[in-house]
């Protein structure tokens, strides 16, 4: 199993040292603006950071089009080599009878894709990567499933890998779509790679798309201490990007009240999300009127107000006293450009820097002591460039072992 991972850890690993490298300690201190791809499933969202496909090729008439068998075999090759499994180039695959040379360039159905997961994943058990559960496998309306698959659809199914149709059905004998491609190999490896990555009981909360030494993960430690995220199922990917919904944002604040012992004020919560609309993601405006109240809940005798600067916000916009509270604190939201835009959807990654900052300033969770700046003399400079020497050197002698076993 060591040998197999060896390139999903060097991964997790390189970006690690790059992102800490490359952006020190500014992540902390900026909040940055979704992508615009936010409001899309996170399946595609994260799929095309994957490279599973394009984003130019998320419109609603490709995502629509049936694909042949080659190109379903080519993103899960694409997944394989991400998840370290050696033998993940179609010539491979086809040795290993997961999939079928012949017919490369023919149509195939949903059940042909199950059936091709499935014999991936009986592959990945043979290689150590992942475990069957003993779950029972479950049949769908249109698709019984074959005795020699049952115990790998069991674990596409206990994954969430395979759903099926609201009706009970597999659909089997629908033609795939892209759409359907994508989910069904994202699905399939957030699965594995949180499996690789070790249960969260065991080692805290992990995700699969973001390493363990990933800044946001501060601030997921700190809001998980202060029980954040005890009324909410965490998803196996963080998916920064993505926005946040109300129901989420709720039972964060939910989270935050119950494991300090204080009811939330219905009345209060109710004025902050009034007015929703259609949306159910939650907008930088209900952020900023959320984060207010939880300063006035646990840091009234300490807030101050500061002058605010944005351009789009004047006295009478209801998060007008939010922002001057929130600059009291020395949090600022919005864009580079002066907006506030107080009607766009909020991502994850701002919810979450922005509230870890608050209970901070709260002192909702313990801080640890702070040492005093100084400027940096030489001897830093020289410890710096032999912490980086090092790093380099390490990360050559993997790659050197690597090529050397030809894993």
């Amino acid at each position: 199993m060591a040998k197999n991972n060896r390139y999903f850890l060097l991964g997790v690993f390189i970006a690690a040292f790059f992102l800490t490298v490359i952006a020190g300690n500014r992540f902390f201190q900026a909040v940055f603006a979704g992508s615009g791809m936010g409001s899309l499933p996170r399946e595609l969202r994260l799929g095309v950071e994957l490279g599973i496909i394009g984003q130019n090729k998320c419109t609603t008439a490709n995502l629509k089009r049936t694909i042949l068998r080659r190109e379903f075999a080519e993103k899960l090759s694409t997944v394989l080599d991400l998840l370290g499994f050696s033998n993940n180039d179609l010539k491979q695959l086809a040795a290993a009878g997961i999939i079928s040379n012949a017919g490369l360039q023919a149509q195939m159905t949903r059940k042909d894709a199950v059936e091709i997961m499935a014999r991936t994943a009986m592959a990945l058990k043979d290689a150590s990567m992942i475990s069957f559960p003993e779950n029972e496998c479950q049949n769908f309306k249109d698709y019984r499933v074959p005795e020699k698959y049952r115990a790998a659809v069991s674990y596409l199914q206990r994954k969430y890998v395979v759903r099926g149709l609201p009706d009970g059905s597999l659909g089997g004998s629908r033609r795939l779509s892209q759409r359907d491609a994508v989910f069904f190999t994202y699905r399939f490896y957030e699965a594995v790679a949180a499996d690789l990555m070790g249960s969260r009981e065991s080692q805290g909360i992990s995700f699969v798309d973001i390493p363990l030494s990933h800044p946001i993960m501060k601030s997921v430690k700190n809001l998980t201490a202060a029980g954040a995220f005890d009324k909410i199922i965490l998803r196996p990917s963080f998916d920064g990007d993505s926005f946040i919904s109300i129901t989420d944002m709720n039972e964060i604040l939910g989270g935050i009240f119950a494991r300090s012992g204080k009811e939330i004020d219905l009345t209060r919560m109710k004025a902050i999300f009034a007015q929703q609309g259609a949306s159910s993601y939650a907008t930088r405006r209900q952020l900023a009127l959320l984060l207010e109240y939880v300063l006035d809940s646990f840091a009234k005798d300490r807030l101050n107000a500061a002058k605010i600067t944005y351009v789009d916000i004047s006295i009478e916009k209801p998060e007008f006293e939010s922002l001057v509270k929130l600059a009291g604190c020395g949090l600022t939201m919005g864009y580079g450009d002066g907006r506030f835009a107080g009607d766009e959807a909020i991502t994850w990654f701002e919810t979450v820097s922005l509230l870890n900052e608050v209970i901070k300033y709260a002192s909702l969770v313990e801080q640890p002591a702070t040492v005093k700046t100084r400027l940096a003399v030489k001897s830093d400079i020289e410890d710096l460039k032999t912490l980086l020497r090092a790093k380099r050197e390490k990360i050559r002698k993997i790659l050197k072992v690597s090529a050397a076993t030809g894993s």
